[in-house]
C-alpha cells in the first residue's frame, strides 16, 4: 500500500533559491512547533544527489535530482505526508508536502480530510516551516505547487526556472495560501496581505 492513498492532495510547497542540503532541511522541519517524523533512512536520501538520467539511453542525457519522503504530521488530527523534493534548475530547489486532500476522511486508509475549519492549521504549519527555513516563495493548494508559478513550459530541470520568471499574474486564485519573502513582494498584485515577522508578505485567498 502507498503511503498516501486516493487524492486529490493538499500541496504545501516551498522553494529554495540557491541548493540547499535536504538533510539540512529535514533537521529544521523537526524544530517546527508541528511534530514530523521522517520514515525514510538516510541511505534512501542520498539517492536524491546520486540522481538518474531523463533519458538511458542518451549518455548526454540531463540528470534528473528527485526523491520521495514520508512523513507523518502531527497536526490535531495525525495525518501522513509524502514531501516530494526535485532539482529544478542549477540554482532552484522545490519541496512539496503533500497530505489527502479531500474534506472527507477515508478511514479505509486511515487518511483524515481536510475539513474548511482545519485549513487554518495547514497554514499556521507553512508560516512555521517558513520561519525555520527561510525559503524565497511557498504556498498552499489542493493538486497545485510552487513549480506552476513559473511562466516556463519546459521540463526540469531546466535554468529557465528562476525567479525573474516567476508570476503570479493569473495564477493566485488557485492557491488557498502563499508566502512571499520581501525580495520577491513586488511581484505580487495589488491585494489584501498580511506581514509576518517583518520579512515575508501573506496572502490568504478570501474565496476558499
Amino acid at each position: 500500500m502507498r503511503w498516501l492513498q486516493g487524492g486529490p492532495f493538499l500541496e504545501l510547497s516551498f522553494i529554495f533559491n540557491e541548493p540547499m542540503k535536504i538533510e539540512k532541511v529535514i533537521a529544521k522541519l523537526i524544530n517546527t512547533n508541528v511534530k514530523i517524523e521522517v520514515h525514510n533512512s538516510p541511505e534512501h536520501i542520498q539517492q536524491f544527489y546520486e540522481g538518474y538520467p531523463y533519458d538511458e539511453d542518451d549518455p548526454h542525457s540531463v540528470m534528473i535530482h528527485r526523491i520521495e519522503i514520508n512523513l507523518t504530521v502531527h497536526t490535531t488530527r495525525q495525518r501522513r505526508a509524502i514531501l516530494f523534493v526535485e532539482k529544478i534548475s542549477l540554482e532552484l530547489l522545490s519541496f512539496s508536502m503533500c497530505f489527502f486532500g479531500d474534506k472527507d476522511d477515508a478511514p479505509e486508509w486511515n487518511q483524515p480530510g481536510i475539513r474548511d475549519d482545519e485549513l487554518d492549521e495547514i497554514i499556521c504549519l507553512l508560516i512555521s516551516l517558513y520561519r525555520e527555513l527561510k525559503f524565497s516563495v511557498g504556498g498552499l493548494a489542493i493538486e497545485e505547487d510552487m513549480k506552476g508559478l513559473f511562466n516556463v513550459n519546459k521540463v526540469w530541470p531546466n535554468e529557465k526556472y528562476n525567479f525573474a520568471n516567476l508570476t503570479f499574474k493569473d495564477n493566485l486564485h488557485k492557491f488557498q495560501a502563499i508566502l512571499v519573502n520581501q525580495s520577491l513582494n513586488e511581484k505580487l498584485p495589488e491585494g489584501q496581505y498580511t506581514l509576518i515577522d517583518n520579512s515575508c508578505i501573506l496572502y490568504r485567498n478570501a474565496l476558499n
